[in-house]
């Protein structure tokens, strides 16, 4: 045989046959996200499924693509859910942990290959069921005919990667523990520092060094003890809300005490929310994922929400 000529031992039979068609629908991810799910889709070589993008006021979804650090998005799951009846799969993206989260769940950086990963353990719809049907043309029907390239091979195309805005490389925040118990500042430590978002902590043992060191840095959120020696903590809390670079700044109060009244003085003082000692875990990962979407989508969004907006974060 000639170099540069192709063979073909078999003549190729032309199969044609119907695949499952999943309809997904993506809430909370922007046009940029829905354009390369679209792409992605038709790239796919489908084997068992087939899958189509479709806007959510279809009738049909079989599945809910859901950005859950979105509260617009979950606001909207709702209402689909409650209207389209339960029975939908939701895949969760998110940047961290989540309460009660789905069954499917991409935390982090979504990409196809997570994606196609997910989707693939999801059921194809029932049969019996009226779901649309996608024509495939199969050019390798069992036995495979076998087509020989000599010298002049044509590489595969890359795989698409797809990386929704929301979840890129996630924003980072520097933190300000104001504290004056060495333990305290331990364990909020190691909890910032297991949140990817979190680029720096810092520490002051009382309220007059964190003015200072507020007034020479720059901090996203402040962790500020109530009872600390000399300036307690409502006012330090007051003082920095003074500041304009920290009038919308998340405050969160950390206190044993955890009477209304003492609350009612944290928010007159200015505070966003409170968090009482000895820190839990759980109130911990509650607070912190809601208080990182809230900054996320102030940075994203150039939203001037004022701390009072962030009632929602109250754990």
């Amino acid at each position: 045989m000639q170099a540069n000529s192709l063979r073909q031992e078999h003549q190729t039979p032309l199969d044609i046959r119907t695949q499952p068609l999943l309809l997904v629908s993506a809430l909370g991810f922007g046009a940029t996200l829905e354009e390369k799910l679209k792409h992605l889709f038709q790239q796919q070589s489908p084997d068992k499924k087939a899958y189509n993008l479709v806007p959510p006021t279809d009738t049909n979804i079989h599945v809910l693509l859901v950005n859950y650090d979105n509260p617009l998005a979950l606001r909207k799951k709702d209402i689909l859910l409650g209207s389209l009846g339960a029975d939908i799969d939701i895949i969760a993206v998110s940047q961290g942990p989540l309460d009660n989260a789905p069954a499917h769940h991409i935390r982090g950086m979504l990409t196809a290959s997570r994606l196609m990963a997910v989707l693939g353990k999801i059921p194809a719809p029932h049969a019996g069921q009226a779901d649309p049907v996608v024509p495939m043309i199969d050019f390798n029907p069992s036995p495979s005919p076998r087509l020989e390239l000599v010298q002049n091979h044509t590489p595969a195309p890359a795989p698409v990667q797809i990386t929704e805005p929301a979840v890129q490389p996630p924003l980072r925040y520097r933190a300000l523990v104001v504290d004056d118990s060495p333990s305290i500042q331990k364990a909020l430590e190691l909890r910032l520092s297991s949140l990817e978002q979190i680029e720096g902590i810092d520490f002051a043992t009382d309220g007059v060094a964190a003015l200072a060191m507020a007034q020479a840095n720059h901090y996203d959120l402040i962790f500020l003890d109530v009872m600390m020696p000399g300036m307690d903590g409502y006012e330090a809390c007051s003082l920095l809300r003074k500041n304009p670079h920290y009038k919308k700044t998340p405050i969160i109060m950390v206190s044993g005490k955890n009477s209304p009244l003492d609350e009612v003085k944290g928010v007159m003082a200015g505070c966003t929310t409170y968090l009482t000692k000895p820190v839990q875990d759980e109130a911990f990962q509650k607070l912190s994922v809601r208080v990182l979407a809230w900054l996320t989508a102030r940075k994203q969004e150039g939203q001037a929400t004022s701390a009072d907006g962030m009632g929602s974060v109250r754990h």
